[in-house]
């Protein structure tokens, strides 16, 4: 309990660091914002996964927000193959695209920053078969948690831990963790 009170306190002082006027998060306000990021995951075959692109978002109401994201994927794999010998290891990158909706909620807004959760789904496609259900397409459901610090009225510095799912619910799907960091531009 006292970690999560420390944890909450350090993020309400981060949002008080800047000094300059948040952008609009009211209805009607439209945003573009480039991301990337960094995924561990839960399957011995995928050792990371780099994210690069970004998203645009429309504020459907005060702190309600629904954006479509799209994502290019640099997959880090390991194909195990049997020999004589025992297990040979070979390293290989997939690269797959994904484009999914998703709702953000920005349940703490002050004049210098946000807190937010998000939530949505879309599908994962690669011209490779993907090592975790050895196909070329999957579903996918993901959520995050993360914070957003004015860098001016329109402009802001985002960052969000992401937990992501793809595929099916069961051994051939895979579960990351990770987060993402982008730069939010208000029109």
């Amino acid at each position: 309990m006292k970690r999560r009170v420390m944890i909450l306190a350090a993020c309400v002082l981060l949002l008080g660091a800047g000094a300059v006027p948040a952008q609009e998060y009211t209805k009607g306000t439209t945003y573009l914002e480039p991301r990337g990021g960094v995924y561990g995951t839960t399957n011995p075959n995928v050792n990371t996964i780099g994210t690069y692109g970004g998203a645009a978002g429309y504020y459907v109401m005060d702190g309600v927000a629904v954006e479509a994201e799209g994502l290019g994927y640099a997959v880090d794999q390991q194909k195990k193959t049997r020999t004589v010998l025992g297990e040979a290891t070979q390293s290989e990158t997939t690269n797959a695209v994904s484009v999914a909706g998703m709702a953000r909620w920005n349940f703490l807004r002050t004049h210098k920053g946000t807190l937010f959760v998000g939530a949505g789904g879309g599908g994962v496609f690669s011209d490779k078969k993907l090592p975790y259900n050895g196909e070329t397409g999957s579903g996918m459901g993901q959520a995050d948690l993360g914070a957003s610090v004015a860098l001016g009225k329109n402009v802001s510095l985002k960052a969000a831990g992401r937990f992501q799912h793809m595929g099916s619910f069961s051994d051939s799907g895979l579960d990351s963790l990770g987060g993402n960091v982008g730069l939010k531009i208000s029109f």
